[in-house]
């Protein structure tokens, strides 16, 4: 190329070179580009100087890094930021300044980056989006989590209430006529509980991916980085409303901070308890937050200067959905409901009060994880007397003894109720805190513990009472009451210290059960689980009819739904199977899991769980084999179906269906 032809190739690539004479003088050594004419207007041509200093603001405070540059030995460049600036018209080009050295000359250069800043535009842009859709999704989940616990607990307790009134009903004296009346409610509140089984299949299959991330050690949150990282994210919020958000500085960073739960869900946790503080935050004030560590769990306080709680709600209340005072003032809306029901499922407990002089406290406290080998150690004791299989309750002469916590008024009145009547001795209370106090000053046989309850919950008061119990020989038997029905929430239970776990909506037919004390060997009859979870095939239509407690109607609708709805799920499946959708492939697997164990088939329910599985992992392969499999226990469950309905059209077993009403315990359906 010809050494004059290059100031002309230099300017048609959008630079413009500027030779340093000192201080702010710089002569021209190529023509200007058209970007910086239209920007700066016409140049001096050299050997006349230019001030660029007084050209543009900022470029004067880059020459004295560009000068600096130039005196030392160093060799490269020195590259300026990309800065905006406008032309006589108002039109914005970006700009940047590059320090170099050509042939022991100091020069700089000036070109306008426009392709380069509107891609690093676009980026930002694209990132911002990225976070406000991460924000809705969680957002949605968090909506989502709050209607599937609406489903379990809030439609539930209240089919606990129907369940055991009818139970307390059905052993009165009464003509047939009102024990008509009362068989009519009870298979109507069976239907409702199966149309609420039905709903949670959906949605607890739409949540399972995002729940399955709690599990496991290694997912353990950290408590203090979590408090860190929100500070962080709402830090400008708070400089806004000129209100100081600090994190106690006495907090020792080294602690172990890892707390049972899930990353994102516990940053939630943070950042609705401080919105809320700052609603109620005046000018001028301040929001902490301290953590405090008392061996198994850490607590954390937020703390405000605002106006305290609303003395018209209770402090259950504030935490409950759409909560607000009479006084009107902040937002109605789900934010601490959520609060409530993560730390509760989490094993923990939360809470608020007003402060002495003024503010309010909002706290929560979370199970310690056992992922660090110290943190195992530390509770070996605790681990070492979990059993691998429930025991027996110890057999006494006379009536157990039984505490009852329970946070529900009715179903805590019922059941005491009902175990009254069956001549146990009953002390109920209504939180785990008041099950601790009555544990520490009596002797109990039974203890049973609702798994969320206020103030202190069900988990965690069966470690206490664990551990302070020193001789197990003479421990108390407990007994978990849960909404959360899977088998991973029974094992997880289980593995926390409870002997036995019953589901709710449960049925004083199965508290009988478990208390029943007529064994041959004068051993009480303890059933490991259900009778019919683990069954290996339908177990004929009495079976099945008295799992439906005796409804015919009932079990011949249910039976032709499956009929008409599985064949469509088994379609739907290998179709997904072969377009390789995981998502459609483990819902829909657990779908067909579902409604095959309600009649007790549990090898189509295996394959179907592995499936799920497999699903899960996108090993559509393996899922397509174990499919052919299920597709073979599947028909042969139609056929026997079919079958059943077919029988005189379940006419000719009314007689066994009141046989098994007639020999079925005392209470049940």
């Amino acid at each position: 190329m010809n050494v004059s032809s290059l100031p002309f190739f230099v300017r048609e690539l959008g630079y413009a070179l500027f030779e340093s004479k000192g201080k702010d003088q710089f002569v021209a050594l190529t023509e200007a580009p058209a970007w910086l004419l239209d920007l700066w207007g016409p140049m001096p041509a050299p050997p006349a100087e230019i001030n660029l200093a007084e050209r543009s603001p900022y470029l004067e405070n880059f020459l004295d890094e560009a000068r600096a540059f130039w005196k030392s030995d160093g060799s490269g460049e020195c590259r300026s930021e990309t800065w905006v600036e406008s032309n006589p018209a108002g039109r914005e080009a970006p700009l940047q300044a590059i320090a170099l050295r050509l042939q022991d000359k100091p020069v700089l250069a000036l070109h306008s980056p426009d392709l380069v800043f509107r891609e690093q535009v676009q980026t930002l842009q694209t990132a911002r989006n990225a976070l406000l859709d991460h924000e809705r999704l969680l957002s949605e989940i968090q909506t989502k989590e709050i209607l599937l616990h609406c489903i379990i607990h809030d439609l539930s307790q209240p089919l606990s209430v129907m369940h055991v009134a009818l139970d307390c009903l059905s052993d009165e004296v009464m003509d047939a006529k009102h024990k008509k009346f009362v068989e009519l409610g009870k298979n109507a509140s069976e239907r409702q509980e199966s149309m609420i089984r039905e709903v949670l299949q959906i949605f607890s299959a739409d949540l399972r991916a995002t729940l399955d991330a709690e599990k496991g050690a290694a997912s353990s949150p950290n408590l203090r980085k979590s408090a860190d990282a929100v500070i962080t994210s709402l830090g400008p919020a708070f400089e806004a409303k000129q209100v100081r958000l600090v994190l106690t500085a006495s907090q020792n960073a080294d602690k172990n901070w890892l707390v049972r739960g899930e990353e994102s869900r516990l940053r939630r946790i943070f950042s609705n308890l401080l919105e809320n503080a700052l609603r109620y935050s005046p000018a001028g004030s301040s929001v902490s937050i301290a953590l405090e560590d008392d061996g198994e769990f850490c607590q954390a306080n937020v703390d405000d200067q605002g106006p305290g709680l609303p003395p018209d709600l209770r402090p259950s209340q504030i935490f409950g959905l759409f909560s607000k005072g009479k006084q009107g003032s902040g937002k109605a809306g789900l934010g601490m409901y959520f609060c409530r029901i993560t730390v509760e499922r989490w094993g923990g407990s939360i809470g608020c009060a007003s402060l002495p002089e003024k503010g309010a406290r909002f706290w929560f406290r979370l199970p310690h994880a056992a992922a660090a080998p110290a943190e195992q150690n530390k509770h070996a004791a605790h681990e070492l007397t979990t059993p691998a299989t429930p025991p027996e309750i110890p057999h006494i002469e006379g009536p157990l003894r039984i505490l009852l916590a329970e946070d529900q008024d009715e179903i805590r009145m019922l059941t005491t109720h009902q175990l009254e009547r069956n001549g146990h001795e009953v002390v109920a209370v209504s939180n785990g805190q008041e099950a601790l106090d009555a544990a520490r000053a009596s002797q109990f046989d039974v203890i049973l513990l609702d798994e969320q309850m206020p103030i202190v919950g069900g988990v965690e008061a069966a470690h206490k009472i664990r551990r302070e119990s020193v001789d197990a020989t003479k421990r108390p038997y407990l007994i978990a009451l849960t909404g959360n029905n899977t088998d991973e929430d029974h094992q997880r239970l289980r593995s926390e210290g409870f002997d036995f776990v019953l589901g709710k909506p449960f049925r004083l037919s199965a508290l009988t059960d478990l208390f029943q004390r007529s064994t041959p060997s004068g051993q009480p009859n303890l059933p490991a689980a259900p009778a019919t979870r683990n069954t290996e095939h339908p177990g004929g239509f009495p079976a099945m009819l008295e799992r439906v407690g005796g409804d015919a109607k009932l079990l011949r609708q249910m039976i032709r739904t499956f009929l008409k709805d599985t064949r469509k799920r088994m379609s739907s499946l290998q179709r997904q199977i072969r377009r390789k959708n995981s998502p459609e492939v483990a819902a829909l697997a657990h779908a067909i899991l579902g409604s095959s164990a309600i009649f007790g088939a549990s090898e189509a329910s295996k394959l179907a769980k592995q499936i799920q599985a497999l699903g899960r992992e996108a090993a559509f392969s393996q899922a397509e084999k174990v499919y052919e499999l299920l597709k073979e226990e599947i028909a042969n469950l139609e056929r026997n179906l079919r079958g059943y309905v077919g029988h005189n059209r379940l006419s000719s077993d009314s007689g066994t269906a009141r046989k098994a009403r007639r020999v079925a315990p005392k209470g049940s359906r």
